[in-house]
């Protein structure tokens, strides 16, 4: 039995979690971490360091700040972290890859297969749509969530770059004298009601365009692929991994 710790476990995705473990034989999420208080049906700390020390690895959906410092807790007790967070500045990224030398990390802005696997076809698409198409990225969440754009648009913007040959991105545009430039890739941030995440990347050519979009129509299908990176990375070693490496595990 996989002994689980869940860190932001009041917030949508922790209580996602939880609720969805029971149907994980092999996982029990014995504690949670949150710095706000709240009910739920495991016991709840606001102190790290009245976390049990007996337990298999962490799963995080929090903030930059308390991720970072569940990450330290996990080094301390050398054992794997799997995190969902995203806007980490570029400091906390380096500490992430620090510790990852010494313990199993696994980091994903998205743990949707879904959208892992558009990915993997905005890797295989002709070059045809990258030379010669302008490249738009539109993103929608809920009203509540903090970052913009989210770590998944960003994380697709950096597929598409890496195809393009160059990385110029471009988020939002105002006023008269903007003009696009051939090779920019485009963000743009929705927020509204309780729009759990649509992703959708427009390639615009001379006369004909072509979307892919990717839905989720709840956030189980998150916790199923956060779960599923806990299965995976418990018997991994020391390294910072992705749901590339998860996906390709055949």
């Amino acid at each position: 039995m996989i002994k689980l710790i869940v860190s932001g476990v009041l917030g949508k995705m922790g209580k996602e979690i939880v609720s969805l473990s029971i149907e994980f034989k092999d996982i029990d999420v014995i504690a949670g971490f949150d710095k706000k208080r709240g009910d739920i049906s495991i016991p709840i700390k606001n102190k790290i360091d009245e976390l049990p020390h007996r337990f298999d690895a962490i799963v995080d959906f929090s903030s930059p700040d308390a991720a970072i410092k569940m990450l330290k807790f996990s080094l301390k007790s050398k054992k794997p972290f799997v995190t969902g967070t995203t806007g980490f500045t570029e400091k906390e990224e380096k500490e992430i890859k620090r510790v990852s030398k010494k313990i199993p990390v696994f980091k994903a802005s998205n743990m949707s297969m879904g959208i892992n696997a558009v990915m993997a076809i905005l890797e295989d698409l002709p070059d045809i749509l990258y030379n010669d198409f302008d490249v738009e990225i539109v993103e929608m969440h809920h009203r509540f969530k903090k970052d913009s754009p989210s770590g998944t648009a960003i994380i697709l913007g950096k597929t598409i770059a890496k195809r393009i040959g160059k990385e110029t991105f471009l988020y939002g545009r105002e006023g008269k004298k903007l003009k696009r430039k051939k090779g920019d890739v485009s963000f743009h941030s929705v927020r509204g009601g309780t729009v759990v995440g649509i992703h959708t990347i427009y390639f615009h050519g001379n006369d004909e365009s072509i979307e892919i979009t990717h839905r989720a129509y709840s956030r189980r299908i998150f916790a199923f692929g956060a779960l599923t990176a806990v299965r995976w990375i418990i018997q991994q070693k020391p390294g910072l991994y992705s749901m590339d490496d998860l996906l390709s595990k055949d």
